[in-house]
């Protein structure tokens, strides 16, 4: 029996990805996305139930989107990044329309 909880499957995507908190914004890589959440690699880290703002450009959908979410999950990265996984929690029917066309491509 599998411990996964995820309600969305997962798919890998390598491109940059901005964290924007408060004032604050910060270089990423995005390294996977699903409908409703994202886990992006940094240089730092933002404590667990940080709210967030993920902006990435995911191939073939268009240009930049933006989702708001909140930290859920802590981990090592790749190379001694940081890996956070976001909680999307406001995403615009645009931006849910984009990433669903993503998800599309990938899957077909």
């Amino acid at each position: 029996m599998s411990d996964e909880r995820r309600k969305n499957k997962r798919f890998p995507v390598d491109v940059p990805a901005r964290l924007i908190v408060g004032n604050e914004s910060l270089m990423g890589r995005l390294r996977d996305v699903c409908r409703d959440a994202a886990y992006v690699e940094a240089n730092r880290w933002f404590p667990l139930q940080t709210p967030v703002s993920v902006a990435m450009e995911l191939p073939g959908t268009g240009g930049p989107l933006e989702v708001r979410g909140t930290v859920i999950r802590l981990a090592p990265g790749d190379q001694g990044t940081h890996g956070l996984a976001i909680l999307f929690e406001e995403v615009t029917p645009a931006a849910a329309l984009r990433i669903d066309f993503f998800i599309s491509q990938q899957e077909g």
